[in-house]
């Protein structure tokens, strides 16, 4: 017996009529009859008579509203249960990721981890990387990814480096740069797009600069930006240029809409770590996971 057809019999009572049940079930009024009819002919009964005035119980229905109301309560219950049971079996792994990491790179392992890994449910949140470190602090994400290295002087935290990520010099298709590399000098000279001084990028930026002996000063900053994706929308309305992580931008590269060029007096690159408390990696499908991304995070990122 369909719970469906039964559930449509107890609302076409409770609005006594067919064209009010079928607003409220969200399905046109001659769908409603032919699952009624069903019902009837399933059973063998006649349960409602019907007029332009609406429907009215039959004996037979009204013995059938009694039982239909029990099983269709009874079904909510089941459903309520197995899901509760379902739930219960999940675990939950919560992880705080850099910009570039979390939008770019970490997708692609989390849905090869959880095609082998069913029982695991996963929440993500992008952040810049010195929040990453105060949510794997203060317990707020079990595992975090970051891209500055500084940040992983604290006795409370293990980290484990996974790969370096290059960054590339962006511009516009838009714009006509008819040279094979670029110099930072001249990249100083050009209205630069940067990330926010909450962002990671940014930091990574300026030490570039600044280890090249090109002063933060003497930049030319067009924009500050939060995000990576925003530094990349700004720098293809031509806006701008910028420096980003080469895993970010292979999208845009690819169809066009950016350019990058080689840096010729400098090779940036940023390293992308996991890190953890070790108590909390304690747990085993925290620690399933942490194992899983030292073997294979490298191989599995976008």
């Amino acid at each position: 017996m369909n719970i469906t057809y039964l559930n449509s019999f107890i609302e076409t009572v409770k609005q006594d009529s067919i064209s009010k049940a079928a607003k409220d079930l969200h399905m046109t009024q001659s769908a409603l009859s032919q699952q009624l009819q069903t019902l009837e002919k399933s059973l063998n009964a006649n349960l409602l008579i019907r007029s332009n005035k609406g429907v009215i119980l039959t004996d037979e229905g009204e013995i059938v509203l009694s039982y239909a109301e029990a099983l269709v309560n009874l079904y909510d219950n089941m459903a309520k249960e197995l899901d509760k049971h379902r739930r219960s079996e999940l675990e939950e792994i919560k992880i705080s990721a850099c910009n570039c990491v979390g939008e770019y790179l970490l997708l692609c392992t989390l849905h090869l981890y959880k095609k082998n890994h069913s029982n695991i449910r996963f929440s993500l949140k992008t952040e810049n990387s010195k929040t990453v470190i105060d949510n794997i602090l203060d317990c707020t994400s079990d595992v975090g990814f970051i891209d500055i290295a500084d940040h992983l002087k604290l006795d409370e935290i293990e980290s484990f480096n996974i790969c370096s990520n290059n960054l590339v010099f962006i511009f516009s298709s838009k714009k006509n740069l008819d040279k094979d590399a670029i110099t930072l000098e001249e990249v100083s000279d050009m209205p630069l797009i940067i990330g926010s001084n909450r962002s990671s990028i940014r930091t990574i930026t300026e030490k570039l600069f600044i280890n090249n002996k090109i002063s933060i000063d003497n930049l030319n900053i067009e924009m500050e930006l939060d995000t990576i994706e925003s530094i990349k929308a700004s720098v293809a309305a031509d806006h701008g240029v910028s420096i980003v992580p080469i895993t970010a931008v292979k999208k845009e590269v690819y169809s066009g809409v950016l350019k990058t060029l080689p840096l010729s007096d400098a090779t940036p690159s940023c390293n992308i770590s996991m890190v953890y408390q070790k108590s909390r990696a304690s747990q085993p499908h925290i620690k399933s996971f942490v194992s899983y991304i030292k073997k294979f995070g490298r191989e599995t990122f976008c």
